[in-house]
């Protein structure tokens, strides 16, 4: 055979193996093992390990995992930063809360925490603000979404204005048991006093049902931090054997 014949015959051999193994490729991606869906930010089908948020988004490993301040989930690249390394989500964007917004949410939260019997929660002003001035409140660099505080016998809750309709209605849920607290003279250990006011977000939570929710209702119950994770299940189990009635008597046993 000559060396004309002979580089054919590799020639032809070498392209069926490319075309083989771009065949077999194809396959491997298409088999049900690797079926991933595509990733959230380049769109592009995702094979082996990926990074999944509680929404169900999935994100390439290459990505920077980048997530809403807001619901948790992940962020695309039409996120927006809010303070440095702190973005909201497109989803979040479309749903921030206005004032007037959060102000007929309070009222609704206050109808129904007069309903378990909790009382008549009222002269507290509310504010809306920068997540920078709620680190230099609460003196951290954390994602810090609102904060109650009493100064003498003034009351006052302060949220982060970028938050969405979900995120803004259990954020001010959890800091009105806050205020409620306060103006009762309750000062319960800070895991009681946390776990309290996480409840009155689960409850609010559990009534909207939504898949935001439903995320916010999972992070409660899978928060490892010890005072406000622990904290809200031990009062959860109280509350799931005794109700608001039994729980509200155990915090007023904290009168000072």
């Amino acid at each position: 055979m000559d060396s004309k014949n002979q580089e054919s015959m590799f020639d032809k051999l070498f392209n069926s193996g490319k075309t083989l193994f771009e065949d077999i490729s194809k396959k491997v991606r298409q088999s049900d093992f690797f079926k991933q869906g595509t990733c959230y930010i380049c769109g592009k089908p995702l094979i082996g390990i990926y990074y999944k948020d509680l929404y169900g988004r999935k994100i390439c490993t290459s990505h920077q995992r980048r997530t809403c301040i807001s619901c948790g989930g992940f962020c695309n690249d039409s996120a927006m930063e809010i303070s440095p390394g702190k973005y909201l989500c497109t989803h979040c964007q479309h749903y921030r809360t206005s004032l007037a917004d959060a102000k007929h949410i309070i009222k609704l939260i206050r109808k129904h925490y007069l309903s378990i019997g909790l009382g008549e929660i009222s002269r507290f002003h509310l504010e809306m603000v920068g997540l920078e001035d709620l680190q230099r409140l609460m003196q951290t660099s954390g994602d810090i979404l609102g904060c109650a505080k009493m100064t003498g016998r003034r009351f006052d809750i302060e949220v982060l204005r970028h938050l969405s309709h979900t995120a803004m209605a259990g954020v001010l849920a959890h800091e009105i048991l806050h205020i409620w607290q306060y103006q009762r003279g309750i000062f319960p250990p800070q895991d009681v006093c946390e776990g309290f006011c996480n409840l009155g977000s689960y409850e609010l939570y559990k009534t909207i049902a939504s898949p935001h929710a439903k995320a916010k209702i999972e992070g409660l119950d899978k928060d490892p931090n010890p005072i406000y994770g622990e904290g809200y299940r031990k009062i959860k189990r109280y509350y799931d054997k005794e109700g608001w009635s039994g729980v509200i008597r155990k915090m007023e046993g904290y009168v000072q």
